[in-house]
């Protein structure tokens, strides 16, 4: 038995070498498929550069501004007013617009501040929290807006006094407050 096992063994070994000799000899491919392999680059492509003048370039950026207003939501245009002319855009002594936002809760307790909001924004109002500090702690503030006609934000605040009972006030929107703002 012993030797039976003995020669698979160097039967084994000897077809392991030819293996090892004599595949990379016929997998190889010959000398010159080598070469032709190693030589041949594709072409680089050719690129053919057109004029351009200002008016063509003016075009495409007004045909790209239009098509990326089209694919904007509508929620982020502030519909609700009837003024989008130059007039109802203001901008203060810092360069930066004049809007209004509607105060309507102080809250000390964070889940009582989310609740509100989410009622809120279950009636289609675009609402967020900020958190203020005041002399007794922090407060995180519900606030409706900004809008950029006050006139506007006057008539949601009725709307939402005669629906929610919430009596509110009507704040300058200051950008600086969105650092305290609590997403959600």
């Amino acid at each position: 038995m012993e030797t039976k096992l003995k020669q698979r063994a160097i039967g084994a070994i000897v077809l392991t070498c030819l293996a090892i000799i004599l595949l990379p000899m016929l997998l190889d491919g010959s000398p010159e498929d080598r070469e032709r392999v190693l030589a041949e680059f594709p072409e680089p492509p050719m690129v053919t550069l057109t004029e351009l003048s200002v008016e063509d370039i003016e075009r495409r950026m007004q045909q790209g501004a239009n098509a990326s207003a089209a694919k904007l939501p509508k929620m982020l245009v502030d519909m609700s007013s009837e003024k989008n002319d130059a007039e109802a855009f203001k901008l203060d002594a810092n360069q930066l617009p004049i809007s209004w936002s509607l105060q309507l809760g102080s809250f000390e307790n964070a889940d009582n501040a989310r609740a509100l909001r989410e009622k809120l924004r279950a009636a289609n109002y675009r609402t967020y929290i900020i958190e203020a500090g005041t002399e007794t702690g922090k407060t995180l503030r519900v606030l409706v807006g900004p809008m950029l006609d006050k006139s506007v934000l006057e008539q949601t605040a009725t709307k939402i006094e005669s629906v929610f009972g919430l009596k509110g006030r009507i704040l300058r929107y200051n950008i600086q407050d969105d650092k305290g703002q609590i997403g959600g």
